[in-house]
């Protein structure tokens, strides 16, 4: 049965029949599924709540108002999201793990870019997320371990050290993540360390999408300037040249790991640059 026939279902772990009717969906009206989190802009960004508008009906207004792309994230349990790698879960989740547990979708509206969000979690993954949080913040007898005020200036403090790395600036995605736990300065409250970390990451997801919206809108004659440098000019291997594309971009946006796509899109004007100036194979 079609996930479309009646109503969207909302039971336990049908996201993951959601994810293939998103494709689906835009295979049936000539969509690009871009694989990737679009970034929030503060003034530039719709979130529309699955209670007031299903998946269905969010699909409909991208095919009638976006620009032929949509931007889908699944996550699964038990997964890292960058690197795919396993993750420990609690043993009373342990028979989740593979099930698709959260899931994003956005599109671009044609003609002036604003960002349209749709989001929904699993139930059951959304009570593990707020039984965390109040690990964090309550002992086991219930009391607050931390003012929230207080927990909020010093996780400020550490995720600013966090920030500064050059390395965590650098790192993908996932291994962020983990660059950002070594950085937490030795005698840090745990709980303040993992509220600072999150924040790290998020402020470095914000800056990145800043820059990197700089860095589109300079692709030809960066494209340009990577042909020339040392990176393409070393590298003998489209994978090679992929890598120094990666750390070209590094050094052209605050030293923020680029996005795939914009280093995809680095690489493909280099190459046609370089097979029309010279007949290249790569």
């Amino acid at each position: 049965m079609s996930p479309w026939a009646g109503s969207v279902p909302s039971m336990a772990n049908d996201l993951g029949s959601l994810v293939a009717a998103v494709a689906e969906f835009a295979g049936g009206h000539d969509m690009t599924i871009v694989p990737a989190v679009a970034g929030r802009d503060p003034g530039r960004a719709v979130s529309l709540d699955p209670g007031i508008v299903d998946l269905r009906g969010f699909l409909e207004l991208a095919r009638k108002l976006g620009d032929g792309a949509l931007y889908v994230r699944a996550e699964t349990f038990g997964l890292d999201s960058e690197t795919g790698e396993p993750e420990e879960a609690p043993a009373h989740l342990a028979h989740r793990k593979g099930q698709v547990c959260e899931l994003s979708v956005a599109f671009a509206s044609a003609g002036h870019g604003l960002m349209h969000f749709w989001e929904q979690a699993e139930p059951w993954y959304q009570e593990f997320l707020d039984s965390q949080d109040a690990e964090l913040l309550h002992d086991a007898d219930g009391e607050l371990r931390i003012s929230e005020e207080e927990r909020d200036r010093l996780a400020a403090e550490v995720a600013e050290v966090i920030l500064a790395d050059p390395e965590f600036r650098a790192s993908s995605p996932g291994i962020r993540r983990r660059r950002a736990q070594i950085l937490i300065p030795e005698g840090t409250d745990r709980h303040v360390g993992w509220d600072a970390a999150g924040r790290a990451r998020e402020r470095a997801e914000e800056l990145s999408d800043g820059a990197y919206r700089t860095v589109q809108g300079q692709l030809d004659d960066l494209a340009a300037e990577f042909l020339a440098s040392p990176g393409w000019q070393q590298a003998a291997s489209a994978g090679a040249r992929k890598k120094a594309a990666e750390q070209f971009l590094i050094s052209k946006a605050d030293g923020f790991f680029p996005p795939s796509f914009v280093r995809d899109e680095l690489y493909a004007k280099a190459q046609r640059l370089f097979k029309s100036s010279s007949g290249g194979l790569f």
